[in-house]
């Protein structure tokens, strides 16, 4: 079996989900039309919340939950096999990493399983969904490109120092949302849905590299009977 299709899934499944919903609600008018990478006009979440877009929406978002947790499994298992073969130590990172990066999975299920749903204690889910999402896929990430970059991998090395720099930028955005929220909290509520667009465009882009990075270090999968 070749496993890399679960990291090009990962990458461009969600990219394709969020534009399509948003061209369904803008063109039934549940948002407004505006460029939201930039203009800030509507949420990810807005754009999944009435039919038919939110149809769309939870019937890909949900699968990708569970694709990503096959990424992840299947990332802490090749990691692992790749540390052994260079005679690196054990250091339980890539449990670490496959721990986050399902507990990232289970977030988008929360959140995508209770989006439109109305009052606060759904509101209050949603929100944990989204924070659970975001900061573990990111710290799963990291810790991903982390690994690899301590082998010796010249195959990969310019993939891997494109993945460590949109880990940067995700960390630098996501300090610059703090800081300006404190900053000027009313003005950021102005900008905040752009920048919510952003970091899941950088995150998808990461499960892109992902998978370049695969398909410049081929590998399948062997079922074995024990």
């Amino acid at each position: 079996m070749d496993p890399r299709i679960l990291a090009l899934l990962s990458a461009v499944v969600p990219f394709i989900t969020i534009q399509v919903t948003y061209l369904l609600s803008a063109s039934y008018g549940h948002v407004d039309w505006c460029f939201p990478y930039v203009d800030s006009c509507t949420s990810i979440s807005a754009t999944g919340r009435q039919p038919p877009a939110s149809y769309v929406f939870r019937a890909t978002m949900l699968p990708v939950a569970v694709i990503m947790m096959g990424f992840w499994w299947l990332s802490a298992t090749w990691i692992r096999n790749l540390q052994d073969a260079a005679g690196l130590p054990v250091t339980g990172r890539q449990r670490w990493m496959l721990v986050l990066g399902l507990l990232a999975c289970m977030g988008l299920i929360l959140y995508v399983t209770v989006l439109g749903e109305v009052g606060d204690v759904w509101r209050r889910q949603r929100r944990i969904g989204v924070v659970l999402f975001f900061s573990m896929t990111y710290l799963a990430q990291l810790l991903w490109v982390a690994q690899l970059r301590q082998l010796t991998l010249p195959r990969v090395s310019g993939l891997l120092r494109s993945m460590w720099l949109v880990c940067i930028a995700l960390l630098a955005t996501g300090l610059l949302t703090v800081v300006l929220e404190l900053w000027n909290e009313a003005w950021y509520d102005t900008v905040e849905d752009a920048f919510e667009w952003v970091l899941a465009l950088m995150l998808q882009s990461n499960f892109l590299l992902a998978w370049l990075v695969w398909r410049r270090m081929p590998w399948t999968l062997q079922v074995k009977a024990a």
